[in-house]
């Protein structure tokens, strides 16, 4: 049984549109239908649209709905790179799920993409496996993959915003082990978590995974020259809704719902301003080039070709050794070490907007994302001792 241990490499935020204009090549290609087709009818999907009285399969129809929605999502979406340094202090914050009701307030556009530095997550998964149900799975196949989860797009969401000229579509969310239907008054933000290719090249060439369309071993070496050539930069992983008003709950390790606190609390980072306290993010733009300019608007693309790049403030950027020693003890594959740069994470207080209004239940409550501190003798510095005093019995009093 082989493990996959190779690191993510994130691009340079100049590549960004680039990147996306890949992206939008092959959602719309009929390789990704047809891999979206397999995912459904598998059961590996989580929200799917469906259209009672149609002729077609559940995965036929939802294929078709779901990536052209995404690639009217990136069409739309600003382009965001979240830097090493950011991506660890939206990890330390979201160690606790964010208490403030989901607001569409809180994103930074209404349609965006962000591309983090190091992962946000990951989970382990039998890659073998994962293809049960398909016309690739062998018996007896396995291979251990570590897929860390890298990237996100977003916009807001209705179930109304697609609309066919025959058939009405209803969507489905499942989630849990529990499916039900989407009301049709439901308000939210749709989320789509991405990783990265190259899965598969942590594991020996001949490793085999699966079956080929003529029954000859499917190895790793001919999934990673597959996307190597041809295949996505990052690809669809999963995705899932936030409904407007709703409660983050503490989420299970390794699901959607905890890479969903970890992106909401980036854009809390992003979208917190205040009188007083400095902001926790600088924005750095990236301007794209007139000759990709022209190809993104040939492409369709609608949002703006500039990347921002989202770094921690010099007031709360932690030093270049912490850095360093966090990164020596990330394997670049899970959500990085930052211990060294937040020793103590910051943490979230519940404050009220409208003080007059508290009074008559009427006033609005937001997360304000708070630098933690030490406590200690003001103006001494830390000291970690390695020395424990064990005590077998109570010490003597002193005469």
């Amino acid at each position: 049984m082989s493990n996959t241990r190779t690191r993510w490499t994130p691009p340079a935020p100049a590549e960004l549109p680039a990147w996306r204009s890949q992206m939008l090549d092959h959602i719309e290609s009929d390789i990704a239908k047809a891999t979206m087709r397999e995912a459904i009818n598998s059961g590996h999907s989580t929200v799917l649209p469906m259209v009672f009285g149609m002729d077609a399969t559940p995965g036929a129809v939802g294929s078709v709905l779901l990536t052209a929605a995404e690639a009217q999502r990136l069409r739309r979406a600003r382009l965001y790179y979240a830097s090493p340094d950011m991506t660890a202090l939206t990890l330390a914050a979201s160690r606790t799920p964010p208490t403030e009701p989901v607001s569409v307030r809180r994103l930074p556009s209404p349609s965006g993409l962000i591309v983090f530095a190091e992962p946000i997550g990951g989970y382990e998964q039998d890659a073998a496996q994962a293809l049960a149900g398909t016309r690739a799975y062998r018996p007896g196949a396995k291979a251990i993959v570590t897929t860390p989860i890298v990237a996100a797009s977003w916009s807001t969401w209705s179930p109304d915003e697609v609309r066919l000229d025959r058939g009405r579509v209803r969507w489905l969310y499942r989630s849990g082990g529990k499916n039900g239907l989407i009301p049709d008054g439901f308000r939210g933000i749709w989320v789509t978590f991405y990783s990265p290719r190259g899965l598969f090249s942590g594991l020996a060439p001949d490793h085999v995974i699966g079956s080929m369309p003529d029954g000859s071993p499917m190895t790793a070496r001919h999934i990673d020259h597959r996307r190597a050539n041809g295949g996505p930069v990052l690809g669809w992983d999963n995705e899932m809704l936030m409904k407007e008003g709703g409660r983050f709950e503490a989420p299970q390790p390794d699901t959607n719902a905890a890479w969903a606190i970890a992106v909401y609390t980036a854009w809390q980072l992003m979208t917190q301003v205040t009188k007083t306290a400095t902001p926790w993010v600088d924005l750095e733009e990236v301007p794209r080039s007139r000759s990709g300019v022209k190809r993104d608007t040939h492409q369709g693309i609608t949002a703006s070709s500039t990347v921002q790049i989202v770094n921690v403030h010099s007031a709360h950027r932690p030093s270049r050794t912490a850095a360093a020693r966090d990164a020596a003890a990330s394997s670049g594959r899970r959500e990085p070490n930052w211990s060294c740069r937040w020793p103590v994470e910051p943490y979230r207080r519940d404050t009220c907007l409208n003080t007059r209004a508290h009074a008559s239940g009427g006033c609005t409550h937001e997360d304000r994302i708070v630098p933690g501190h030490i406590k200690g003798p003001k103006g001494l510095p830390l000291r970690v001792r390695d020395r424990v005093n064990l005590w077998d019995h109570q010490p003597e009093p002193e005469a």
